[in-house]
């Protein structure tokens, strides 16, 4: 039996297609235009191995309303609720944390972790980034 249902869509742009799941929380995987179907495919079973997928349009979900707005110029905030179930304490607070940072500014993954509470772990916070299973909405 499904955990949940998991809303799937794809976008176009000129680098390539963006896939993304929104599942009834928030977006909870998007993969950048780097990385294929399968790869996808990859992040969503360790972000939701029991979901049943629903693919829709881009436009039935807030994420993919923001993403197009986003792509076309026509705003800079990607602000829809996010699933972060299943991710460490310390990876909810690091992109929370990044999430947060104003647009056109950046912090250092030092500042970050200091700010999350773990002064040394900057490398860690460096490997949450790198993993980050949401980019563009936690970029």
């Amino acid at each position: 039996m499904p955990e949940h249902t998991l809303k799937t869509y794809t976008v176009d742009c000129r680098l390539g297609t963006i896939f993304a799941a929104e599942s009834p929380r928030g977006l909870c995987a998007l993969t950048l235009p780097s990385h294929n179907s399968r790869d996808f495919a990859l992040l969503l079973d360790r972000r939701a191995p029991r979901a049943a997928i629903l693919p829709v349009e881009a436009e039935e979900t807030l994420s993919g309303r923001q993403l197009l707005a986003y792509l076309a110029g026509r705003g800079t905030s990607l602000d829809a609720p996010l699933d972060l179930r299943g991710l460490t304490p310390f990876t909810v607070a690091v992109m929370e944390r990044v999430r947060a940072i104003p647009h056109g500014q950046t912090l250092t993954y030092g500042r970050v972790a200091r700010e999350v509470g773990r002064p040394a772990a900057a490398r860690a916070v460096g490997q949450v980034m790198h993993h980050n299973p949401v980019p563009l909405f936690v970029p």
